[in-house]
């Protein structure tokens, strides 16, 4: 996957190759857009070109030189990544200082210098900052590549002295064959994609067979429960299984799907449109009031689950208590 070139990124690419060859490629790039479009391959594609000694005729590295078979073995002198220190943890000042050290250096082998920063919106205060003089003053060989999936959480100063590179979805026409080509047979891109929002990445990653099944149960568990046929703390149970956040954002979903097939009976978008059958079931049963406020319901739970020591079990089995109709 390291390697592979993305056909949704071809674009942007060429766009990126024309500036570098006119001479204008900038000393900070500010790589954003949703999840799961590939913003950090990008990034690692890009530096890996830059550092390359004989590049082709399209910007691309050649893979052969000593250049490429360092950045390959991650031991090339003049690129450094910084990233939290675990999952979830803020890129600490410290960190940041390091790299702005780092770009001072003049380059081992006569070329770019080139850091990147992933995901760069888990920068805290003292670290944004503390980035700020070497974006208002870079080093003349330097490059900083700064990817972010949430490019509002960063200081307006940072994202200011920064060129935007703006990752969207691509079209189904893109998408669609790339994905069709790494799923297993019986799973539909379209599906995928509509649950993913659009984006390849992360569609090929709900093409897991255990999330696939996971998801699937989790649905007719929540269906059989609102039925009342399954009592609220044995759903929570299950619920509480796996990656809660991502079981929980199923959920929202769920719900925004409904409302949309409440408010128009032929709805331009859905995000789960295999279980459309089911979801209009819901919406027929639910006044708009309800549905919004059970949408409202599903978000407050997520939020408490992500950001709060609150007992998730005990949450989960009053929502599920809620539902029942």
């Amino acid at each position: 996957m390291d390697d592979e070139r993305l056909p949704w990124h071809q674009d942007l690419w060429r766009q990126l190759q024309q500036r570098r060859a006119a001479g204008r490629l900038p000393h900070a790039l500010l790589l954003a857009g949703p999840a799961g479009l590939g913003k950090g391959l990008f990034a690692r594609r890009l530096a890996r070109a830059l550092l390359c000694d004989h590049p082709a005729a399209d910007g691309e590295a050649c893979s052969q030189c000593r250049s490429c078979r360092l950045f390959r073995a991650g031991s090339h002198p003049d690129y450094s990544v910084v990233q939290p220190a675990e999952d979830g943890k803020i890129i600490k000042v410290d960190q940041i200082r390091a790299l702005c050290a780092f770009l001072g250096y003049t380059a081992q082998y006569g070329g770019y210098k080139i850091a990147l920063l992933e995901p760069a919106d888990q920068m805290n205060a003292n670290a944004a900052n503390s980035l700020l003089k070497t974006l208002e003053e870079p080093p003349g060989n330097g490059v900083l590549l700064l990817v972010t999936a949430q490019p509002a959480r960063l200081l307006a100063t940072v994202r200011s002295r920064c060129q935007k590179i703006g990752f969207d979805p691509p079209a189904q026409a893109v998408a669609v064959p790339w994905l069709k080509a790494r799923v297993a047979e019986g799973l539909e891109p379209v599906v995928l994609l509509d649950i993913a929002g659009g984006a390849p990445l992360a569609a090929l990653a709900q093409a897991d067979g255990e999330r696939w099944r996971r998801r699937r149960e989790l649905f007719e568990c929540y269906e059989q429960t609102r039925a009342g046929r399954i009592n609220p703390i044995r759903a929570a149970e299950r619920w509480i299984q796996g990656d809660l956040s991502e079981n929980l954002r199923w959920l929202i979903g769920w719900h925004t799907d409904v409302i949309r097939l409440k408010m128009s009976v032929n709805p331009p978008c859905l995000g789960n449109s295999d279980l459309c059958s089911a979801l209009r079931r819901w919406a027929d049963q639910q006044t708009p009031r309800a549905l919004f406020d059970r949408l409202d319901a599903a978000i407050r739970l997520h939020v408490l689950c992500a950001t709060t020591q609150a007992n998730a079990s005990l949450l989960l089995e009053a929502f599920l208590s809620d539902s029942l109709h």
